[in-house]
């Protein structure tokens, strides 16, 4: 039998507790609402670190565009880091590719409006939907070629 009050005193707890119930194969002990609950929550997380990461890496490739004179070494890896992050998650994820046409645009829509305040260009300055594709963000020669090294990358 399961201690139903673990989960809100004891969280690790109740997790250890809930493993070693599907571990043994004891539907007896398994805490059934709070593990649908639970799985849900995993669900949302996966989907929000998508849009979270496509935030952060359209925001730097709005910026890599529209304010070429200041470039930098930070914007160059923070484009890279995350282009190969969302390649990993997707990879290690790939029913995340589903999300990608409902995410895509609200991302963006978050990016461009953190672009406009990092870079104290009008929100105008920017396309108001997306003009880059799925394909492109990920492209490591698109934009910003994260191929090639900095000194290469800025100097184009």
């Amino acid at each position: 039998m399961f201690d139903s009050s673990l989960y809100e005193t004891d969280f690790l707890a109740w997790i250890n507790q809930q493993q070693l119930a599907l571990t043994s194969r004891d539907i007896t002990a398994l805490d059934w609402e709070n593990l649908a609950e639970e799985l849900d929550s995993m669900g949302i997380r996966e989907k929000s670190e998508l849009k979270n990461r496509l935030v952060v890496l359209l925001a730097h490739l709005l910026k890599w565009q529209h304010q070429p004179t200041k470039r930098s070494i930070s914007w160059f890896t923070t484009i890279a880091n995350q282009r190969d992050d969302l390649r990993d998650l997707l990879a290690e994820k790939p029913s995340l590719q589903q999300y990608i046409p409902d995410t895509l645009p609200k991302a963006y829509r978050n990016a461009r409006r953190e672009a406009s305040a990092e870079t104290g260009l009008s929100l105008a300055s920017f396309f108001e939907t997306c003009p880059y594709s799925i394909a492109e963000i990920l492209n490591p020669e698109f934009l910003c070629n994260t191929t090639d090294d900095f000194e290469k990358a800025m100097k184009k």
